[in-house]
Formats: C-alpha cells, structure tokens, sequence
C-alpha cells in the first residue's frame, strides 16, 4: 500500500461483514504471522502469535503500538520469517499490487487473504484484483461471499 492516510477503524463489530472475514481468517491462521494492512490491529488483539503493519500513521496511532508503519511494497522482514501472512482488503488497495504480493511471498511461508469480486460494489480503490491476477498463482481460491474471494498462495 502506498502511505495513505484514512481513519476508518475496521474492528469487530464495525460491521457484520467483518466479524464473518474476522471469524473466517482466525480458522486459517497458524504459527507466527504477519497481518499486511493491519489497521489498529484487531486481527492482532484476536488471534495470538502476529505482527501487524499498516502504511497509515493514524491507523498505528490509534494502534497504541501494537501495529507498526510499514509498506506493503517493502515490508522489514527477513525472507520466509512468518508462517503466514494475511492480506484482507489489501491488494486491492495497492499502488502496485504485484509488487506487494511478491513481497508477502518473500516473507511469509504462505500467503492468504480476501478481496473483492471484478464489478461488486465492494472494495474498489485501486483497481478489481481478481480481474488482474491470474488464478494459476494461487494454490486456493473460492468465493467467500457474492462481493469477496479467499485466496491461499
């Protein structure tokens, strides 16, 4: 993600919507992981055993230092530091989302997350992400609700 400044706070009970992307995640995670796009870290307070980043200063600030300030495009890690590393509402936020993704593949043993259907009304920011990546680098990919797929790399 580019730093960006936005001060929505998605956090359980923002809206049902993502309780169920919350609730859905937590079954796929294992081991020590990374939350790519983090915002105040409610993935982090919910699920033992990760590090979140986010390229908002508000949104590490209102954090209270449980998220660090990071770009999704250059990420501090060493290669393959983290079992998995989770991309929710992510890609599609991206300046260069091929970019990001390579860079959550260098640091993570596996790569997971959710993002929006071509032409839903959900999530358009930076462009239709499952329109631009080819479904031959994903090991898993499926529908997750009528606006949203999950993938697994």
């Amino acid at each position: 993600m580019s730093k960006k400044t936005y001060d929505c706070v998605i956090e359980r009970n923002h809206n049902e919507i993502n309780n169920k992307i919350i609730d859905f995640l937590k079954t796929k995670i294992y081991g020590k992981y990374l939350d790519v796009g983090a915002n105040t870290g409610w993935l982090i307070r919910e699920k033992e055993g990760g590090i979140g980043v986010d390229s908002s200063i508000e949104m590490v600030n209102k954090s209270n230092g449980l998220i660090r300030l990071a770009n999704a495009n250059n990420l501090p890690f060493k290669d393959k530091e983290f079992d998995i590393v989770v991309m929710s509402c992510v890609l599609e936020q991206c300046d260069d989302w091929e970019i990001a993704l390579k860079e959550a593949m260098r640091v993570g043993k596996k790569v997971i997350g959710i993002n929006p259907y071509p032409g839903s009304t959900w999530g358009k920011i930076g462009g239709w992400v499952k329109s631009i990546i080819p479904t031959d680098k994903f090991t898993y990919i499926k529908r997750f609700d009528k606006d949203r797929y999950y993938f697994e790399i």
